[in-house]
């Protein structure tokens, strides 16, 4: 399996590297463009055989490999050696290799509908990002290296990597998102390379753009669903360099997705829309060189990688690309509109722009001071969560703001009057909800301004909704014909899908506020038999047991949870000790509501007796996080869905009757 392949990715390179030479020298010479364009089924052929090669490899159990030894076992559950296809560095490469030449098949069937002259230039830009990728596995690293001495039996993977489903989804999702940035990227380059393609390029890219966005912001709530379930701390989000690293490309593209229906609508903002497209791509390119490039001490960091100084070298030459392209070009993308008043919808898209900037950089810069602290003294520094919550909470409190107020705002102008009609509701919402999680317990100011601005956003994307719906359908069950004109995809409108991912946004700030300001935690030791009240719960304590099997050891203690109104709970949390390794991993047990998850994590358990030493946390709010994000997702893809065109006669009768399409 080894030779075969690595005579893929051999012949992928050449493929890529074909598709590159043909794309920028194709322009005279239609039968090399259209090369061009086939080569990236054939990079995709050849990277879904090197993929299959190292799965079956992996699935056989084949040590002779170095990467199986590493990363698989023979008693892991066939799933696990799955896994173990992106569980390691050289494993998650291919598989990066994969999505990115997926995408490039993608462009070339799209291309093949939407011809234009500049899209050579979209084709050159990903096969040279895709030339460096295949790089990486056939010089700088090579997957398929051979083991020496072959070993009986491999290391298995991570115990974190094994311990949830999670695992299975988390990481192709999100590469999905990181790396589809990459098509973006190549249609900003085509628009500063091609004279006609100023324009062209912000809605050839949208989709595109929206695709990326959207599996960016799952992967990103799947990690989140990932580190609460399997790390036992009780939270969802701990400002890690590698989490910042995936959010600051998400921030960007979200301001970008802003932005563009400027340039779309006002020709504006169009040396910005590039910009902030480099930047999102630039983001990614630094994201995975901190991951990979051994930089960074985190959970979710790959150990001991030799690629950093070739990461290094690539993401300083996209950023040195990128600025002079901007610099030479910025003449050509002058922007031909303006504002026409301070009280319109643009004025807030630019602000929601500026403050989405704004916290990008603060994250970015939490993230990489102390590497250049390191670098330049030797000293080990850390910034942690209370530097981001200072920094970011006030910047997160003005986008719910913005995004309240935004979308009840029309284009070019609006009148005060209307606006505060419009803003009556949504500020009626804010009032109650900041009282409301005030007297329910929330200390000081931050929290319930949170939730407050949290409902007047959810507020202001519901009533905008109504106001849609009822001048679509004006009569009858208007809302349930709209959201089935939502759902069922027969003319879905781009703004109904925008207000969803704003309803989704204002959800999960509702969690994060709540779980901040309600949050409880308490710990106590019991033997068996003995019961202790933790955050106002009655737990008892039944006893422990110990499981075994090929791959681990799980220590499990089984608690009842009693609350006030005589309802009772099984809570079984547990600590597994993997073959290989001697640092047990916890395993809490959840048992979640609509508003509420209580969550239980054993941290030790003594002899004799079988003492346990368990730690309650009681977290409201944070099923809205999770119902939030899967909205903001679902908003996304409904702002990307194909519009399907009616006939002028269809129409005519749809808006005189009314009727469902």
């Amino acid at each position: 399996m080894d030779v075969f392949g690595r005579t893929s990715l051999l012949l992928a390179f050449a493929a890529a590297a074909w598709g590159l030479f043909a794309a920028l020298f194709g322009r005279q010479r239609p039968a090399l463009a259209e090369s061009a364009r086939t080569s990236c089924f054939a990079v995709a052929l050849a990277t879904a055989a090197a993929n299959a090669a190292m799965l079956a490899a992996l699935l056989s159990d084949d040590f002779a490999v170095r990467y199986v030894a590493e990363s698989s076992s023979r008693a892991a559950p066939v799933l696990y050696k799955v896994l173990a296809l992106w569980g390691g560095a050289g494993g998650s490469l291919l598989l990066w290799n994969l999505v990115l030449a997926g995408y490039g098949a993608a462009l070339a069937c799209w291309a093949r509908r939407h011809p234009h002259p500049a899209l050579r230039w979209v084709f050159a830009t990903v096969a040279g990002v895709q030339v460096f990728f295949l790089s990486l596995v056939v010089v700088a690293t090579d997957p398929f290296a051979r083991s020496n001495p072959v070993p009986a039996d491999g290391a298995g993977l991570q115990p974190l990597l094994r311990s949830n489903v999670l695992m299975a989804v988390h990481p192709p999702v999100l590469y999905l998102g990181l790396i589809g940035f990459a098509v973006p990227f190549g249609f900003a380059v085509a628009a500063l390379a091609e004279r006609d393609a100023a324009d062209w390029w912000v809605q050839a890219a949208r989709r595109w753009v929206l695709a990326a966005w959207c599996f960016l912001a799952a992967g990103l709530c799947l990690g989140a669903l990932w580190a609460y379930t399997v790390l036992g701390w009780g939270g969802f989000w701990g400002w890690d360099p590698v989490e910042n690293a995936a959010l600051l490309p998400w921030l960007t593209a979200t301001a970008y997705l802003h932005s563009a229906r400027l340039q779309q609508r006002r020709g504006i903002l169009k040396i910005w829309n590039i910009g902030l497209i480099l930047a999102t791509f630039v983001l990614t390119v630094l994201g995975t060189f901190l991951t990979r490039g051994s930089l960074l001490v985190s959970v979710h960091a790959f150990a001991d990688s030799a690629i950093g100084p070739f990461f290094l070298v690539f993401l300083g030459a996209v950023a040195v690309a990128a600025v002079v392209l901007v610099l030479r070009r910025a003449s050509r993308l002058r922007s031909h509109g303006k504002l026409d008043a301070a009280l319109s919808r643009e004025t807030f898209f630019l602000g929601n722009n500026l403050v989405l900037s704004a916290l990008a950089a603060t994250i970015g810069a939490g993230m990489l001071y102390p590497l250049a602290v390191e670098a330049s003294s030797g000293t080990e520094v850390t910034v942690g969560k209370p530097f981001y919550t200072q920094t970011t909470t006030p910047l997160l409190l003005l986008v719910l703001l913005l995004a309240g107020i935004a979308p009840l705002l029309p284009w070019r102008k609006g009148q005060p009057g209307q606006l505060l009609r419009r803003l009556a509701l949504p500020a009626a919402a804010a009032v109650v909800a900041a009282v409301g999680i005030r007297l329910a317990g929330a200390p000081g100011i931050a929290v319930p301004l949170g939730f407050g601005l949290a409902a007047f956003a959810a507020a202001g994307a519901l009533s905008e909704l109504a106001r849609s719906a009822r001048a679509r359908y004006p009569r009858g069950t208007a809302v349930l014909r709209s959201l089935w004109t939502a759902f069922a995809g027969h003319a879905v409108r781009r703004s109904h899908g925008a207000l969803l991912a704003h309803l989704g946004l204002a959800l999960a700030a509702a969690g994060i506020a709540a779980s901040a300001g309600l949050s409880r935690e308490a710990e106590a030791t019991l033997v068996p038999g003995q019961s202790a009240v933790l955050a106002g719960y009655e737990l008892s304590y039944a006893g422990a047991e110990q499981h075994a099997d090929p791959e681990r050891t799980t220590l499990s203690a089984r608690f009842t949870l009693s609350t006030g109104d005589g309802s009772a709970a099984e809570l079984s949390p547990s600590i597994a000790s993997y073959r290989g390794t001697t640092d047990p991993i916890g395993e809490p047990a959840l048992r979640r509501g609509v508003w509420t998850d209580l969550y239980a994590t054993l941290l030790a358990v003594q002899q004799p007796g079988n003492q346990a030493t368990v730690r309650l946390y009681v977290n409201p709010g944070v099923p809205w996080f999770w119902a939030g994000g899967a909205l903001v997702v679902v908003g996304g893809f409904l702002c990307g869905w194909p519009v399907r065109r009616r006939s002028p006669s269809r129409a005519r009768r749809v808006a005189t009757a009314g009727a469902t399409p």
